[in-house]
């Protein structure tokens, strides 16, 4: 489902916004062991494929945002985050069902879901795949 809200910046963030590329919205903690873990092959992805018209929409489940903000610097996360400092109540993750992290759904540039709950090489071949196709249209 699409959603209108804020990123940290406080510029606007919606799905939507995103149509005409190839999106992976990520619900992750810094607290969540496999999520940290999963990080940099996410930055990797990001930077080999978003020239190619790759996106990413992190929802962050965490509760502290200094703590949110000084991972993402540390880690050079510089795709737009959501955070309303819920946690596990946080409204797009109730919007979307998330009861488990990390939890990722990759969309094709209509919107459609093509992968949910991909992480490492799966990801960056799903992710390939998607972006290829792209060129191809």
């Amino acid at each position: 489902p699409d959603f209108d809200e804020q990123d940290l910046k406080g510029d606007s963030l919606s799905v939507s916004m995103f149509r005409g590329q190839v999106l992976l919205i990520d619900f992750w903690a810094t607290w969540c062991g496999p999520c940290v873990n999963e990080m940099p092959n996410v930055v990797g992805i990001y930077r080999k494929y978003h020239p190619k018209g790759f996106e990413i929409v992190g929802i962050s489940l965490d509760s502290n945002k200094d703590s949110l903000i000084s991972f993402i610097e540390k880690q050079d996360i510089t795709w737009p985050q959501y955070f309303d400092g819920q946690g596990w109540s946080n409204k797009l993750a109730g919007r979307y069902g998330i009861n488990s992290i990390p939890a990722t759904f990759l969309l094709d540039p209509e919107g459609r879901i093509l992968g949910v709950g991909l992480r490492g090489e799966e990801l960056a071949a799903a992710v390939k795949e998607a972006v290829e196709k792209l060129d191809q249209d």
